[in-house]
């Protein structure tokens, strides 16, 4: 029998198993005499319960199908917290009792006459995400940069956060394979293409500006695998306040990948997949809790996969371990994770920019046939080490801190591909590239909370510290001609990279950042002000010499401010001003003001929006306006003026749902309309255009059924259908709008006593050909069909 251990923290729970017998004596439950503020919602009587002991700190333990299918009532005011916790099991059968321990145990009421003795309590700890939501492919929230762990309906932005259990149901290798189930994000590549991008709001989302458990720096640079990853949180909108400047300025949005960590439950999970055109893969998913109150935690995966693809002449090669450890403690959490991960990608990853404004683009080729010569070649090396922890402090204060480091090397030979005309001539350019990148990246901060009247305050305090150096090789070869239709064989480069890589940049960042959540006493109210001081200084080295070439050195404050309304219990209407930052610009050289550094870039967002949550389906509907500056070249002067003038402003209206509408039947569907536009462009030229890579519409219909005429069998589809796009600023190239449909089928049974799941799917099952993305003003293939199947199974 299992009972879960509810132990309070900050911002997140500990939740625990404990394992026992027998009946219950019931005596009174030992609690504070002093009454504070209490605000829970009414749900489900397990996520209260999580509830009520993250607000009061007293840890709480409960069998699991005692709370199965109760709800709870909504409970406000200034309590005991016995008191909030009569209030949420009235009606319920459930009793509250001591353990002598210092726990409070909840049991079934015996029925008359029958004797209680209360079990030995063995605790197992594990770090409590926020609950999955119905159907267990979102959660009911996720981590809101530096305000920590949110609910939903406490969030006032748009946020979705992606399951484990939705990546290994579709078979997900990468963060894009996940973020392809979400109508505000298109993925720039296609599946096994080596690399990841992402367009977000009409902006680009740089894969290395994804942040690994709310640092940044620490994620693979290319494309990550997920073997070591519970969560991929995706929050819409800039956000420099909440994640701090994203080291290359990405402002469209925020992706952040939360860690596994073991569970109450001895785990080891074998998985044998195959990838079609003959890629094999195993992966080992192994955790285990140990320690007389199984505070400590350890959690292995480990992964390859090996073999060609869909595209002629492409393949690739993953080699990944993620380690994860951690101790829960009365007063101290802690948490650290070591990762590494060796990917090679052939035939595949290079970008192909377009020809010359007012020159159409040519037809799309055939998506199985590959105009990068089959030599090419990534091979990206990462290692990473993350630590992190918190300490209660005293009653509502606790200290928080984490740091990380990462190692990037990177090998490559490869092209740039020019496309020159309609009839998909090509200009072929192979060149050698060595790279490393080395990372480091401190935060530390604290959380508490107080009441001044009938307010009440959760702050936060939050200081970074981020430092990264760049190493760099490069060398090009002679220019052939190909084409897109009938690419020409061309001859292997003979490049040679000698010597060891110079360093040839550095950037250091810094920032330091308050905000405040002032909410009414019953949490209905819930306004959010705050702002980060950002300093970003970076220098460029002279390969030859190490001297410094260039230097930047500036600073910017970036406000924030939110009001968040629960209308109802299921309803919360929110809007919110944000800022987004990016290292400003320097003036190229060939123009008047040659190297010329300017100011951080800011990017402002305005959004209202709303949320509705039945408890089993939820909808997000938002309006939001977000302007970023631009710069231009001022060919008034000669030679030219490099200088900051002109806006993209998108503006946009999202509607995304998710959960289940009817027992067995899971939705993630949306649409999100965005129009972008030029506007104060030099000399008005632009002034009105569409901004390029910024599609109209973005539709997803994705959805699962499980079967009634055969048990264990699930049924799954999916549709993405994209609008048109223009390629340059003058509207003269555009993109036609592409249709892509999944389909698959799971089918878990038991075999032996062992619980077996078969996964296959389809991408594309149409096989159409298309252009995916005119992404930072290149051209991308969508992926051929794709066969993917896979069997899991727990031992």
């Amino acid at each position: 029998m299992k009972d879960a251990i509810l132990r309070p923290a900050p911002l997140a729970l500990l939740i625990a198993l404990a394992f026992g017998s027998g009946a219950l004596h019931a005596q009174p439950a030992a609690a504070p005499a002093n009454s504070i503020q209490i605000s829970i919602n009414a749900q489900p009587l397990a996520e209260a319960l999580n509830d009520w002991a993250r607000q009061t700190r007293i840890q709480l333990v409960v069998e699991q199908s005692l709370v199965a299918g109760k709800t709870a009532p909504a409970v406000n005011g200034n309590l005991t917290p016995r008191q909030a916790l009569d209030r949420l099991l009235a009606g319920s059968g459930l009793a509250a009792i001591d353990d002598t321990g210092g726990a409070i145990v909840i049991r079934a009421i015996p029925s008359a006459g029958q004797e209680a003795t209360l079990p030995a309590v063995k605790v197992m700890a594990e770090t409590m995400l926020p609950a999955a939501y119905a159907g267990g492919q979102v959660a009911r929230g996720g981590r809101v940069g530096m305000l920590g762990n949110r609910d939903m309906l406490d969030t006032p932005f748009s946020t979705t956060q992606y399951t484990a259990q939705l990546a290994e149901d579709q078979q997900a290798q990468t963060i894009g394979d996940v973020l392809v189930n979400d109508p505000s994000v298109r993925n720039t590549y296609a599946r096994s293409a080596g690399r990841e991008e992402f367009n977000i709001r009409g902006f680009t989302l740089f894969n290395y500006d994804v942040s690994y458990n709310g640092l940044y720096g620490l994620s693979p640079r290319n494309a990550a695998s997920l073997i070591g990853v519970e969560r991929v949180e995706v929050l819409r909108g800039p956000s420099a306040l909440l994640n701090g400047m994203a080291p290359a300025g990405s402002v469209g949005g925020g992706i952040n990948l939360v860690p596994k960590r073991a569970g109450a439950d001895p785990l080891t999970r074998l998985t044998l997949s195959y990838l079609d055109d003959g890629q094999f893969g195993a992966h080992a998913d192994v955790s285990r809790r140990f320690g007389n109150e199984q505070q400590w935690g350890v959690r292995f995966n480990a992964a390859k996969r090996s073999g060609d693809t869909p595209v002629n002449g492409s393949s690739e090669r993953v080699d990944a371990l993620a380690l994860g450890l951690d101790y829960q403690g009365e007063r101290v959490r802690l948490e650290a994770d070591l990762n590494y991960q060796d990917r090679v990608t052939h035939g595949r990853s290079s970008l192909l920019f377009p020809p010359a404004s007012g020159t159409p683009i040519a037809a799309a080729p055939d998506n199985k046939l590959n105009f990068q010569p089959k030599w090419s070649y990534w091979e990206a090396k990462e290692r990473a080490a993350v630590v992190r922890g918190e300490v209660d402090i005293a009653p509502g204060l606790v200290a928080y801190g984490a740091l990380g480091a990462m190692q990037y090397d990177f090998d490559s030979l490869q092209t740039t591909s020019l496309l020159q005309d309609a009839q998909g001539n090509l200009l072929v350019r192979p060149y050698r590239l060595k790279e490393y990148v080395d990372t480091r990246t401190i935060e530390a901060g604290l959380r508490g909370r107080f009441e001044t009247g009938k307010l009440h305050h959760e702050v936060v305090v939050s200081a970074t510290s981020y430092a990264q150096d760049n190493g760099l090789l490069r060398q090009n070869d002679a220019i052939s001609p190909s084409s897109i239709y009938t690419p020409a064989d061309i001859a292997f480069p003979n490049i040679t990279l000698g010597g060891s890589i110079p360093r040839t940049s550095e950037t250091r960042m810094r920032s330091l950042a308050f905000a405040d959540t002032i909410s009414s006493a019953d949490r209905r109210i819930q306004l959010t002000l705050g702002a980060r001081h950002q300093e970003v200084r970076t220098r460029t080295l002279d390969p030859d010499t190490g001297a410094q070439s260039a230097r930047y050195d500036k600073s910017a404050v970036t406000p924030m401010a939110s009001l968040l309304f629960k209308a109802t219990e299921g309803v919360s209407l929110y809007g919110n001003y944000i800022e987004g930052l990016s290292q400003g610009p320097t003036a190229p050289s060939g123009t008047s003001n040659m190297g010329q550094m300017f100011p951080p870039s800011k990017s402002k967002q305005v959004e209202i929006g709303a949320k509705y949550d039945t408890g089993r389906f939820a909808t997000t509907v938002s309006l939001f306006q977000i302007e970023r500056p631009s710069s231009v070249l001022d060919a008034a002067t000669a030679p030219p003026t490099f200088r900051m003038d002109g806006q993209q402003r998108n503006r946009g209206l999202e509607i995304i749902s998710q959960g289940e509408v009817t027992s067995g039947v899971r939705l993630l569907t949306g649409m999100a309309y965005t129009q972008g536009k030029l506007v104060k462009t030099e000399g008005g030229a632009n002034d009105g255009r569409t901004a390029p890579a910024t599609p109209r519409l973005q539709i997803n219909l994705g959805g699962e059924w499980d079967t009634s005429f055969l048990p264990g069998l699930t049924l799954t589809a999916r549709g993405l259908r994209t609008s048109s796009q223009y390629v340059d600023m003058a509207n003269t190239q555009q993109l036609p709008s592409w249709t892509r449909w999944d389909i698959g089928a799971r089918y878990r049974f038991n075999a032996g006593g062992r619980p077996v799941t078969l996964r296959a799917s389809i991408e594309n099952v149409l096989d159409r050909d298309f252009w995916q993305s005119a992404a930072r003003e290149g051209l991308t293939m969508g992926a051929p069909r794709t066969l993917l199947v896979s069997v899991s199974t727990d031992f």
